[in-house]
């Protein structure tokens, strides 16, 4: 299995990941920024950069949090799955995600998660910066992955 890792030190803000995001997830010809998986905030005065992803953590506090089981992990790849048919547009998963990885739809008001475009993100494949990296999970990545976690959450502390 693989995990995504975000180094936010390499990322400028140019938002090509979400270009890449959009243009993968794109129900029409029309690229609705608002449905990318992934969303850059830019802290102008400390000129931070955080990418708002899912990061597939162990601990799927959204998938615990939603009252009717409409998340589970993906087995083979492990991104979080949404069962739209059970989901009751409530925003638990939403609340319970520590690193901003969720947004509910503006058309449906359901989760918005990232799908790892099942095993090719687009995201990182784009990303001029090397900023986002997709990895095979060993003892040294999850480490990695782990501090690159921990710095986006303060990161993210840091903009609000």
């Amino acid at each position: 299995m693989k995990k995504l890792v975000f180094y936010p030190e390499r990322c400028t803000g140019c938002a090509i990941c979400t270009i890449a995001c959009v243009t993968k997830h794109a129900d029409s010809n029309i690229l609705d920024f608002k449905t990318s998986r992934i969303r850059i905030r830019v802290d102008k005065p400390k000129i931070l950069q955080v990418a708002n992803v899912c990061v597939q953590c162990e601990e799927a506090y959204c998938v615990s949090a939603c009252p009717v089981g409409a998340l589970s992990r993906d087995e083979a790849l492990g991104f979080i799955k949404v069962d739209k048919e059970l989901c009751i547009s409530c925003g638990s998963c939403v609340e319970a995600c520590p690193y901003k990885g969720i947004i509910l739809s503006h058309v449906d008001v359901k989760p918005i998660i990232c799908d790892l475009c099942y095993g090719d993100p687009q995201c990182v494949k784009w990303c001029p910066f090397n900023a986002l990296e997709y990895m095979d999970v060993n003892e040294k990545t999850v480490s990695l992955a782990k501090a690159a976690r921990e710095k986006m959450i303060n990161l993210i502390k840091e903009i609000k």
